[in-house]
C-alpha cells in the first residue's frame, strides 16, 4: 500500500511556509505523494472550508522545485470548469518540469454556484468530463500534432509539445462517491478516488468488479483523516489499531491512501506524520 500527505493548502492557517514545511517533512520521512486540494470560485455560501485555498496547478509548480523525490498530485481537479486542452498543457509542462512525478484525480465537482462564477455549465458536467477525459488522453498520447472531435471540444492540427515525461501522461484517477464515478473510473481512468467511507462500503462497491480489477493495474485510493486521539477520525487510535484499520481497508479493496493528518500546528502535524510512517507504516509490514 501507498500513502500520500494532504498538503494544509487550505483553510484559515494555510501558508506557504506551512504547505512547504509539511512536504519537506513529507518527502523526509518517506510517504509516497503530496496532495493540494482544488478550487477556484466558490461562493460564499459553499466556501466554508475552502474559501483560502491556494491555486493547484502554479503552487505544485513552485513546490516541485524544492523535491527531488516525492510525487505531486492534485486531490482531485474540478475538469468539467475547465478548458481540458488548458489543463493538459499545465499537468504536461509540469511533468517535465518535475522529472515525471505528477499524478492527478478529477472529479465532476458539486458547487453549481462555482460552475456559475467561471461561465461553465453544472448540468452537463457529467458529460463534459467524460470527453474532457478523453482529452487529456489524446494530447497525452497522441504525439507532436493531435485532432479531437466530440460534442463539446474540437481541435485540428493542434501541436502539443513537450509531451509528459511519463509514458502515457500522469496517472489519472476519477473521484467521487457516486457509482456513476467508479464506473467512469474504470472505463476512463488509472484509479478510482472516493472519500473516506467504512471499509465494509467500499468492499461492497467494488465487489461488482473484483474480476475486472484482477486483470488490470488500477488505483484505489481513498482520502482518510487521521488523527490519533480522536475517534471520530477515519483512522484513530494507537499505532497498532491505526494499521489494523489500514488492513481492513486494504482486504476491501484500497491499495492507496491519501491521509489528511488533523493537527492545530505544523509541529503537531509532523509529530503525527513521524509517529505514522515510524510507528505504523512497519506495523503494517
Amino acid at each position: 500500500m501507498k500513502f500520500g500527505v494532504i498538503l494544509p493548502s487550505f483553510g484559515n492557517g494555510a501558508t506557504r511556509l506551512g504547505m512547504v514545511d509539511c512536504l519537506l517533512a513529507a518527502e523526509r520521512l518517506g510517504f509516497d505523494s503530496a496532495w493540494l486540494t482544488d478550487h477556484l470560485a466558490l461562493p460564499q455560501a459553499d466556501a466554508e472550508r475552502f474559501g483560502h485555498l491556494f491555486e493547484a496547478v502554479s503552487s505544485l509548480g513552485y513546490l516541485a522545485a524544492l523535491t527531488a523525490r516525492i510525487r505531486l498530485g492534485i486531490s482531485s481537479l474540478v475538469l468539467p470548469q475547465r478548458n481540458p486542452v488548458e489543463v493538459a498543457k499545465a499537468l504536461a509542462t509540469l511533468d517535465v518540469l518535475s522529472g515525471g512525478r505528477t499524478l492527478l484525480a478529477v472529479g465532476v465537482g458539486w458547487s453549481e454556484g462555482e460552475f456559475r462564477n467561471l461561465g461553465a455549465n453544472f448540468q452537463d458536467r457529467g458529460k463534459r468530463m467524460d470527453e474532457a477525459v478523453q482529452v487529456l488522453r489524446s494530447l497525452w498520447r497522441g504525439g507532436r500534432v493531435v485532432q479531437y472531435s466530440g460534442k463539446y471540444y474540437q481541435f485540428e492540427d493542434l501541436v502539443f509539445s513537450p509531451q509528459p515525461v511519463q509514458a502515457g501522461g500522469p496517472p489519472l484517477w476519477v473521484a467521487g462517491d457516486a457509482p456513476v464515478a467508479l464506473k467512469r473510473a474504470l472505463r476512463l481512468g488509472d484509479g478510482w478516488h472516493p472519500n473516506a467511507r467504512p471499509p465494509e462500503e467500499l468492499a461492497r462497491a467494488l465487489r461488482p468488479y473484483r474480476t475486472m480489477l484482477a486483470r488490470r493495474p488500477f488505483t484505489v485510493c481513498l482520502r482518510l483523516r487521521l488523527n490519533f486521539e480522536r475517534p471520530e477520525a477515519s483512522l484513530h487510535g494507537a499505532p497498532e489499531e491505526v494499521a489494523e484499520q489500514l488492513r481492513a481497508y486494504e482486504s476491501a479493496g484500497m491499495n492507496y491512501a491519501l491521509i489528511h493528518f488533523e493537527a492545530e500546528t505544523h509541529a503537531e502535524r509532523e509529530r503525527a506524520m513521524r509517529r505514522f510512517a515510524q510507528e505504523v507504516v512497519p506495523a503494517l509490514a
